[in-house]
């Protein structure tokens, strides 16, 4: 089976649009003054971190990346944020 040895950076958004259109994504994404945000986070899942990777997550979407019936994860998963201490 297929396993990820290294990476960085998170992928695209399906449709994104090619680079140019990764740019323009990337660009409202990061400007929550921009017109399109609201619109653009909401597309994307509600949240997108360019910087995110998690080479375990990718590893699962690869082992069923070629499997018939097999639910697509089509954003990020959510960053669960850890506790504070009391």
């Amino acid at each position: 089976h297929a396993t990820c040895l290294d990476g960085a950076r998170a992928r695209p958004p399906e449709d994104v649009g090619g680079l140019g259109g990764y740019a323009n994504f990337l660009a409202i994404i990061a400007d929550p003054d921009a017109p399109e945000h609201a619109e653009i986070r909401r597309w994307c899942g509600g949240h997108f971190d360019p910087d995110w990777f998690d080479r375990a997550v990718v590893d699962k979407d690869l082992k069923g990346a070629l499997k018939p019936n097999v639910r697509r994860r089509m954003h990020q998963p959510k960053l669960i944020r850890p506790e504070r201490p009391s």
